[in-house]
């Protein structure tokens, strides 16, 4: 029984030291990421783990080794001697509830390794219950009413961009220039455009679901909004859908009346380039000639690991090779922005363009104390701080919006960029103007609470 706990305890402890160092204790937002990754996404975040963060682990593993083989037998009340602090160590927070509450919660354990099991048990027990919910209100009707779109547009464009910082995009003050299209191009272009969520899938659920009353309302999202609005609705994605499974982004996208996934099924290892969505673009912007159309393009990006997205190739050196390929990541997306609009140019569409970024990242590893690399986080203003523009083939100047807009108001947002009244995201602020909103600005966290933007630490990058 003891070699088997000392197995058991070390393997764990082992496997999650790196994960609890970049992401901390066990939380909905890992649940929600491993329903919705595949063995090539875990690879690349596998390649992401610093080697200093996994060498206590290797520490850890030989020292219960040691401990099997060096292990001796104590006489019973030697043994009575060490077990009763280990006792009165685990039993002492739960007693002290007990005291003054007059019960006992699993909460109240706090002993590290009954904690983890608890925090995994409830995360998990979290994310199955939501997904049943999200599932069962999918089923029923939406309840939006909107006006057509008022505008002289026929094609609309929505591309979603993935883990970009607008801080390391030429078009908002970067030193590299990565942004060839976007830092010439006109519209409208958000200064201070703060995403819904730090993760994909919060992020982009809580950007095209309308949120009521705290909750989720799957049935009223973007698609079929777009689908009241008499848009014939394109889905196009290079991130993965898996079949009877799928959670969150990728259910709401096969909602639309074409769908396409360049990644079908959980265990797809292979990986594919963002330009491979060109040829279904191309397809979207050819078809169906007289109506008119929403595209939803949702990217890889700049998902980790980020040379595994650039082929290992990048053009300027920057800090470290990560860095370096994460650059490049950018300049490949705003390449393939400029695509987008003359393919639709070249089909003389009247598109307009929305791109934005799902989340930002926060620096990890320092070495020497430079910022070498990015993860995933929800505790740094920079995990929210993504770029946000639009622009169109009539556009004749360049304007800059300075005020805050948030992510969970981008359906409203989205109902004025298409000019169309929807009774349900009556927003009397004009969102595509300069106009002081006074709102005030939250996020969803890895705990899926809302929590205010201004109360995270900032922290900008700095060489």
């Amino acid at each position: 029984m003891f070699q088997l706990l000392v197995v058991v305890f070390a393997a764990i402890s082992a496997m999650y030291y790196p994960i609890a160092i970049m992401y901390g204790s066990p939380n909905i937002n890992i649940f929600i990421s491993v329903f919705n990754t595949n063995i090539n996404e875990s690879a690349d975040f596998l390649n992401n783990i610093p080697i200093l963060y996994i060498i206590p682990s290797i520490v850890l593993i030989v020292i219960a080794a040691l401990a099997l083989k060096t292990r001796k037998y104590l006489p019973n009340i030697k043994s009575v001697a060490l077990i009763a602090p280990f006792l009165l160590i685990v039993l002492f927070n739960p007693l002290k509830v007990y005291s003054t509450t007059n019960s006992i919660t699993s909460e109240s354990v706090r002993f590290t390794l009954f904690r983890f099991a608890n925090e995994l048990y409830q995360s998990y027990k979290i994310v199955v219950a939501s997904e049943l919910k999200m599932k069962q209100l999918m089923a029923q009707p939406s309840t939006w009413a909107p006006s057509l779109p008022a505008n002289d547009y026929d094609t609309y464009i929505i591309v979603i961009g993935e883990s970009v910082r607008r801080d390391f995009m030429h078009a908002y003050g970067f030193s590299i220039a990565n942004t060839p299209f976007s830092s010439t191009a006109n519209g409208l272009f958000f200064q201070n455009y703060i995403s819904a969520a730090g993760s994909t899938q919060a992020s982009v659920s809580g950007s095209l679901v309308r949120r009521h009353n705290g909750e989720l309302q799957h049935n009223n999202n973007i698609i079929n909004l777009a689908k009241k609005q008499g848009l014939s609705v394109y889905w196009i994605s290079n991130q993965g859908s898996l079949g009877n499974d799928d959670f969150g982004v990728s259910q709401i996208g096969k909602q639309a009346d074409s769908v396409t996934f360049l990644k079908k099924g959980e265990y797809d290892a292979q990986s594919f380039s963002d330009r491979d969505l060109l040829p279904h673009f191309q397809q979207a912007i050819v078809e169906k000639p007289s109506a008119n159309k929403l595209i939803i393009l949702h990217l890889m990006g700049s998902h980790s690991d980020f040379c595994s997205r650039v082929d290992h190739q990048y053009d300027e050196f920057f800090i470290s090779k990560k860095l370096s390929c994460y650059v490049q990541s950018i300049k490949n997306t705003d390449n393939l922005l400029a695509e987008l609009a003359q393919t639709a140019s070249s089909n003389h569409k009247k598109w307009t363009m929305i791109y934005f970024s799902d989340h930002g990242l926060s620096a990890m590893h320092q070495e020497q104390g430079k910022v070498v690399n990015f993860q995933h986080g929800d505790r740094s203003k920079q995990n929210f701080q993504v770029p946000f523009f639009i622009t169109a083939y009539d556009a004749k100047q360049r304007k800059e919006i300075h005020d805050y807009r948030s992510g969970l108001d981008f359906l409203s947002l989205y109902a004025q960029w298409t000019g169309s009244e929807e009774p349900l995201l009556s927003d009397k602020c004009d969102l595509l103007s300069d106009m002081n909103c006074h709102k005030k600005i939250q996020v969803i966290n890895f705990e899926d609470k809302l929590v205010d933007y201004d109360s995270l630490a900032d922290l900008p990058f700095t060489l």
